[in-house]
Protein backbone atom coordinates (compact mmCIF):
# COMPACT_ATOMS: atom_id res chain seq x y z
CA UNK A 1 0.00 0.00 0.00
CA UNK A 2 1.35 3.00 -1.35
CA UNK A 3 0.64 6.57 1.01
CA UNK A 4 1.17 9.88 -0.55
CA UNK A 5 1.09 13.25 0.80
CA UNK A 6 -0.58 15.37 -1.23
CA UNK A 7 0.76 18.79 -2.35
CA UNK A 8 -0.69 21.88 -1.00
CA UNK A 9 0.15 25.71 -1.74
CA UNK A 10 -0.47 28.47 0.40
CA UNK A 11 0.36 32.16 0.41
CA UNK A 12 2.75 33.75 2.88
CA UNK A 13 0.62 34.69 5.83
CA UNK A 14 -2.37 32.51 5.89
CA UNK A 15 -2.94 29.64 7.33
CA UNK A 16 -1.75 26.11 6.79
CA UNK A 17 -3.91 23.99 4.45
CA UNK A 18 -5.56 20.90 5.72
CA UNK A 19 -2.95 18.14 5.02
CA UNK A 20 -4.24 15.17 3.10
CA UNK A 21 -3.07 11.90 1.67
CA UNK A 22 -4.06 9.58 -1.92
CA UNK A 23 -3.83 6.01 -1.16
CA UNK A 24 -2.51 3.48 -3.77
CA UNK A 25 -2.87 -0.27 -3.08
CA UNK A 26 -6.32 -0.94 -1.40
CA UNK A 27 -7.37 -4.75 -1.95
CA UNK A 28 -11.13 -6.13 -0.67
CA UNK A 29 -12.79 -3.25 -0.95
CA UNK A 30 -10.51 -1.63 2.31
CA UNK A 31 -10.41 2.33 3.10
CA UNK A 32 -8.52 4.30 4.76
CA UNK A 33 -11.28 3.74 7.86
CA UNK A 34 -9.64 -0.28 8.01
CA UNK A 35 -6.39 0.44 8.24
CA UNK A 36 -5.22 -0.70 12.07
CA UNK A 37 -3.64 3.00 12.35
CA UNK A 38 -4.48 5.92 10.81
CA UNK A 39 -1.79 7.67 8.41
CA UNK A 40 -0.13 11.37 10.03
CA UNK A 41 0.93 14.37 8.03
CA UNK A 42 2.97 17.09 9.12
CA UNK A 43 5.10 19.66 7.64
CA UNK A 44 7.78 22.02 8.88
CA UNK A 45 6.05 24.85 7.05
CA UNK A 46 3.81 27.48 9.66
CA UNK A 47 1.81 30.23 8.90
CA UNK A 48 3.98 32.48 9.15
CA UNK A 49 7.06 30.36 7.44
CA UNK A 50 8.80 32.44 4.46
CA UNK A 51 8.03 31.91 0.92
CA UNK A 52 9.31 28.59 -0.33
CA UNK A 53 8.91 25.05 -0.69
CA UNK A 54 8.16 22.74 2.69
CA UNK A 55 7.89 19.12 2.59
CA UNK A 56 5.02 17.23 3.73
CA UNK A 57 5.53 14.08 5.64
CA UNK A 58 3.43 10.70 5.46
CA UNK A 59 4.03 8.19 8.36
CA UNK A 60 2.37 6.62 11.16
CA UNK A 61 -0.29 4.13 9.65
CA UNK A 62 0.39 0.30 9.80
CA UNK A 63 -2.11 -2.61 9.36
CA UNK A 64 -1.48 -6.48 9.41
CA UNK A 65 -2.18 -6.39 5.96
CA UNK A 66 -0.74 -4.45 4.03
CA UNK A 67 3.35 -3.34 3.82
CA UNK A 68 2.98 0.36 3.23
CA UNK A 69 5.61 2.78 1.70
CA UNK A 70 5.20 6.49 1.89
CA UNK A 71 5.89 9.42 -0.47
CA UNK A 72 6.14 13.11 1.05
CA UNK A 73 4.57 15.72 -1.04
CA UNK A 74 5.50 19.62 -1.23
CA UNK A 75 3.88 22.40 0.49
CA UNK A 76 4.45 25.56 -1.48
CA UNK A 77 4.17 29.04 0.35
CA UNK A 78 3.89 31.79 -2.52
CA UNK A 79 4.47 35.38 -2.06
CA UNK A 80 2.39 37.66 -0.81
CA UNK A 81 0.98 40.65 -2.86
CA UNK A 82 2.36 44.15 -1.37
CA UNK A 83 1.39 47.99 -2.56
CA UNK A 84 3.63 50.35 -1.97
CA UNK A 85 2.27 54.30 -3.28
CA UNK A 86 3.93 57.22 -3.26
CA UNK A 87 1.56 59.49 -1.36
CA UNK A 88 0.59 63.08 -2.58
CA UNK A 89 2.49 66.17 -1.56
CA UNK A 90 2.06 69.48 -2.32
CA UNK A 91 4.23 72.59 -1.51
CA UNK A 92 4.22 76.10 -2.62
CA UNK A 93 5.96 77.60 -5.21
CA UNK A 94 10.02 78.39 -4.42
CA UNK A 95 9.31 76.42 -0.81
CA UNK A 96 12.04 73.64 -0.28
CA UNK A 97 10.58 70.07 -1.32
CA UNK A 98 8.46 68.42 1.33
CA UNK A 99 8.94 64.88 2.88
CA UNK A 100 8.27 62.15 0.30
CA UNK A 101 6.98 59.38 2.06
CA UNK A 102 4.67 55.89 0.98
CA UNK A 103 1.75 53.94 2.23
CA UNK A 104 1.45 50.13 2.53
CA UNK A 105 -1.09 47.72 1.93
CA UNK A 106 -0.80 43.94 2.07
CA UNK A 107 2.16 43.83 5.18
CA UNK A 108 1.26 40.27 6.51
CA UNK A 109 1.81 40.75 10.02
CA UNK A 110 3.55 41.52 12.28
CA UNK A 111 6.05 42.67 9.13
CA UNK A 112 6.49 46.69 8.70
CA UNK A 113 8.64 48.39 5.82
CA UNK A 114 11.38 47.52 8.89
CA UNK A 115 10.57 44.01 7.66
CA UNK A 116 11.46 44.37 3.34
CA UNK A 117 14.74 43.24 2.12
CA UNK A 118 15.54 46.39 0.54
CA UNK A 119 13.74 49.79 1.30
CA UNK A 120 11.58 51.88 -0.92
CA UNK A 121 13.20 54.55 -2.74
CA UNK A 122 11.30 57.54 -3.30
CA UNK A 123 12.34 60.28 -5.99
CA UNK A 124 10.57 63.19 -7.62
CA UNK A 125 11.53 65.94 -10.47
CA UNK A 126 10.23 68.29 -8.74
CA UNK A 127 12.53 70.98 -7.16
CA UNK A 128 12.32 73.82 -4.84
CA UNK A 129 12.34 76.27 -7.99
CA UNK A 130 9.74 74.02 -10.04
CA UNK A 131 7.49 76.28 -11.54
CA UNK A 132 3.49 75.72 -10.41
CA UNK A 133 1.93 72.35 -11.47
CA UNK A 134 1.96 68.27 -10.62
CA UNK A 135 4.63 66.13 -10.79
CA UNK A 136 5.36 62.23 -10.12
CA UNK A 137 6.54 61.13 -6.94
CA UNK A 138 7.61 57.51 -7.77
CA UNK A 139 8.40 54.62 -5.55
CA UNK A 140 10.68 52.11 -6.49
CA UNK A 141 13.17 49.95 -5.79
CA UNK A 142 12.02 47.99 -2.39
CA UNK A 143 12.27 43.83 -2.21
CA UNK A 144 11.26 40.98 -0.26
CA UNK A 145 11.48 37.41 -0.58
CA UNK A 146 8.09 37.19 0.55
CA UNK A 147 5.76 39.83 -1.04
CA UNK A 148 5.50 40.28 -4.79
CA UNK A 149 5.57 44.14 -5.00
CA UNK A 150 3.43 46.48 -6.96
CA UNK A 151 4.29 50.37 -7.26
CA UNK A 152 2.14 53.33 -7.34
CA UNK A 153 3.13 56.68 -8.07
CA UNK A 154 1.84 59.46 -6.67
CA UNK A 155 1.68 63.88 -7.15
CA UNK A 156 3.47 66.69 -6.56
CA UNK A 157 1.52 69.76 -6.70
CA UNK A 158 3.47 73.21 -6.83
CA UNK A 159 0.75 75.69 -6.33
CA UNK A 160 1.70 79.56 -6.88
CA UNK A 161 2.71 81.56 -4.66
CA UNK A 162 0.74 84.80 -3.13
CA UNK A 163 2.40 88.39 -4.96
CA UNK A 164 0.85 91.71 -4.45
CA UNK A 165 1.31 94.41 -6.91
CA UNK A 166 0.77 97.99 -5.14
CA UNK A 167 0.03 101.20 -7.11
CA UNK A 168 2.13 103.69 -5.77
CA UNK A 169 1.05 106.82 -4.39
CA UNK A 170 2.12 110.38 -6.63
CA UNK A 171 1.14 113.88 -6.28
CA UNK A 172 1.43 116.82 -9.22
CA UNK A 173 0.43 120.39 -8.91
CA UNK A 174 -2.74 121.74 -10.38
CA UNK A 175 -1.87 121.94 -14.10
CA UNK A 176 1.51 119.76 -14.73
CA UNK A 177 1.53 116.60 -16.54
CA UNK A 178 0.61 113.40 -14.60
CA UNK A 179 3.84 111.58 -13.21
CA UNK A 180 5.26 108.35 -14.49
CA UNK A 181 2.86 105.86 -12.44
CA UNK A 182 5.12 103.02 -10.86
CA UNK A 183 4.23 100.23 -8.32
CA UNK A 184 5.63 98.24 -5.53
CA UNK A 185 5.82 94.11 -5.58
CA UNK A 186 5.89 92.07 -2.69
CA UNK A 187 6.15 88.16 -2.63
CA UNK A 188 8.53 87.44 -5.21
CA UNK A 189 10.81 84.59 -4.70
CA UNK A 190 13.67 82.75 -6.67
CA UNK A 191 15.07 85.79 -7.68
CA UNK A 192 12.24 86.71 -9.77
CA UNK A 193 10.77 90.33 -10.38
CA UNK A 194 8.72 92.02 -12.20
CA UNK A 195 10.37 91.40 -15.57
CA UNK A 196 10.08 87.82 -14.84
CA UNK A 197 6.17 88.41 -14.98
CA UNK A 198 4.30 86.56 -18.05
CA UNK A 199 2.01 89.80 -18.42
CA UNK A 200 3.26 92.88 -17.01
CA UNK A 201 1.54 95.18 -14.46
CA UNK A 202 -0.79 97.96 -16.40
CA UNK A 203 -1.33 101.20 -14.47
CA UNK A 204 -3.89 103.45 -14.90
CA UNK A 205 -5.65 106.83 -13.40
CA UNK A 206 -8.60 108.75 -13.90
CA UNK A 207 -6.33 112.11 -13.70
CA UNK A 208 -5.26 114.44 -15.85
CA UNK A 209 -2.76 117.07 -16.24
CA UNK A 210 -5.77 119.51 -16.51
CA UNK A 211 -7.55 117.71 -13.18
CA UNK A 212 -9.10 119.45 -10.65
CA UNK A 213 -7.05 119.88 -7.25
CA UNK A 214 -8.50 116.12 -5.49
CA UNK A 215 -7.87 112.57 -5.11
CA UNK A 216 -8.01 109.93 -7.54
CA UNK A 217 -7.36 106.58 -7.74
CA UNK A 218 -4.31 104.97 -9.57
CA UNK A 219 -5.27 101.68 -10.69
CA UNK A 220 -3.04 98.42 -10.89
CA UNK A 221 -4.57 95.58 -13.20
CA UNK A 222 -3.55 92.36 -16.29
CA UNK A 223 -0.23 91.50 -14.82
CA UNK A 224 -0.23 87.33 -14.30
CA UNK A 225 2.18 84.54 -14.01
CA UNK A 226 2.26 81.17 -13.75
CA UNK A 227 3.94 81.15 -10.53
CA UNK A 228 1.85 83.60 -8.62
CA UNK A 229 -1.39 84.12 -7.48
CA UNK A 230 -1.78 88.24 -7.98
CA UNK A 231 -3.17 90.38 -5.65
CA UNK A 232 -4.00 94.67 -6.40
CA UNK A 233 -3.95 97.30 -4.68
Amino acid sequence: LAIRAEDKSKVFGAALATLTATYSGFVNQDTTASLDSPVSLTTTATASSNAGSYPITASGAADANYTISFEAGTLTVSKAALTIRADDRSKVYGAALPSLTVSYTGFVSPDTEASLDSPVSLTTTATATSPAGSYPITASGATDANYTITFEAGTLTVSKAALTIRAEDQSKVYGTAVLALTASYSGFINGDSAASLDNPVSLTTTATASSNVGSYPITASSASDVNYTISFE
